[in-house]
């Protein structure tokens, strides 16, 4: 499917990571703040919580995918799951702002299962939004431009999730921010319905379950790919949680200066976004990720030593150029896996590996939860302090910069071990790896 696309369709699709992005890093910066710092909720028995979900939602990507790849409709496998899945997505994100006054105890149980509801919304509708890139877009020049013009997209609102949730929530109030990001995240899903479109060649004979699996995991580049990505997003989630507490504990920044520093992030990946798809034909998507995992883990380290500020916010600055890097990259990365797999199988399974992946790395959900559990309760975190002891502020700090960087440390090996994979497949293939491994 390499015809010339109209370039209206082109934005209109990639609109959609507008509304993903939108409601996702917004739940995963502020959602547990609100509940922990606002509402006063017990922060290790949340994280607990989340825990044990984490563990549920990974097995609902991977049924997800399952599911959209034996969809049949007269209007497509995926088109459907994102017309009648969006706006109960961004109702349910309203919901998750808008708890009832109950007790601590009652307050988890709603947390939780409003936080399945939106999830299970988001993964149905994000899994085939996203289905669709690499079916459209086949061509490495067209996949690339797309995934830079989807991350343009989705780093504009990463800007109001990340940078302004809180903002907001603190000025006009938490559930007026819900329901106005629900509704705008809602609109840009339908708006990016205008610009997708499906081919019925590919829904015939889907593979049997088992058979799926099977065939998924018999491809050893997407095994090596989705545990870096795993890492990879790991510490993208860790970032956008930890940040609201580093900047509230750690380096105490004014609701303007909290929006600079995480604005500024996002405002540098805009552009840098179409320079990371160049390099991409240029060197590889292979060895671009790996460019871009190892200038963020350099920049992470930079928050040990943050003291004012002016240094956080431009540690911030910093951070945009590798973060633009995996936004872009491992799109890039997994649609040239499909890519491989088609040839293999004969069909295209983007829902399967796109459900596998999310499995993956909704798993790494869990782990960020471990994490935040273990530090609360070790740390003696108590949000009912005015001070906290100092072993939170440097609980705090390691959570943002040593912690992600080893992460990413683990991710590179991964990565390395990827490239060589293509490259002994392909015979250093140029388009791929960019070079000698």
């Amino acid at each position: 499917m390499n015809k010339r696309i109209p370039a209206w369709k082109l934005v209109t699709y990639s609109a959609n990571q507008f509304g993903i992005n939108l409601l996702w890093q917004a739940f995963n910066t502020v959602a547990v703040f609100f509940y922990v710092t606002v509402l006063k909720v017990p922060g290790a028995t949340l994280s607990t919580g989340l825990i044990a979900y984490g563990v549920l939602n990974a097995f609902l990507n991977l049924g997800a995918g399952y599911l959209s790849d034996r969809t049949h409709t007269r209007w497509g496998r995926r088109i459907p799951y994102v017309v009648l899945g969006s706006l109960p997505f961004g109702l349910a994100f309203y919901g998750l702002f808008n708890p009832p006054h109950w007790g601590s105890s009652g307050l988890v149980i709603y947390f939780l299962a409003f936080t399945f509801i939106f999830d299970l919304f988001f993964t149905f509708t994000a899994l085939n939004a996203t289905a669709l890139y690499p079916e459209m877009y086949q061509e490495p020049g067209q996949r690339s431009f797309v995934a830079a013009l989807q991350q343009m997209f989705g780093i504009a609102d990463l800007i109001l999730g990340v940078a302004f949730a809180k903002t907001l929530g603190l000025t006009i109030g938490w559930a007026a921010m819900g329901l106005i990001f629900g509704l705008i995240g809602a609109l840009s899903l339908y708006v990016s319905v205008l610009g997708s479109f499906e081919d019925p060649r590919y829904s015939d004979q889907p593979l049997a379950f088992r058979q799926a699996i099977s065939e998924t995991f018999k491809n050893r580049r997407f095994v090596t790919f989705v545990l870096a990505s795993f890492l990879i997003q790991l510490v993208t989630t860790m970032l956008t949680t930890v940040s609201s507490f580093y900047s509230k504990y750690v380096v105490p920044l004014t609701p303007l200066e909290s929006s600079i520093f995480m604005g500024s992030i996002f405002i540098i990946a805009i552009p840098v976004s179409f320079v990371w798809a160049k390099v991409s034909l240029k060197v590889g998507s292979a060895r671009a990720t790996m460019l871009s995992t190892t200038l963020c883990l350099v920049t992470l380290l930079l928050f040990l030593v943050d003291r004012s500020p002016l240094m956080v916010m431009i540690t911030g600055a910093i951070l945009g150029f590798s973060v633009s890097g995996f936004l872009v990259l491992l799109n890039v990365v997994l649609a040239e896996i499909i890519d491989f797999d088609a040839l293999t199988t004969g069909k295209r399974r983007e829902g399967m590996y796109l459900g596998m992946n999310g499995f993956i790395i909704r798993i790494g959900l869990s782990v960020q939860y471990a994490i935040m559990a273990a530090f609360f309760a070790v740390s003696r975190y108590n949000a009912r302090l005015a001070v906290e002891p100092s072993s939170v502020i440097w609980g705090f700090r390691i959570l943002q910069s040593a912690v992600p960087a080893i992460f990413l440390a683990i991710a590179l090996l991964f990565l390395k071990a990827y490239r060589r994979q293509v490259s002994a497949a392909d015979g250093l293939n140029e388009t791929a790896l960019g070079g000698q491994p």
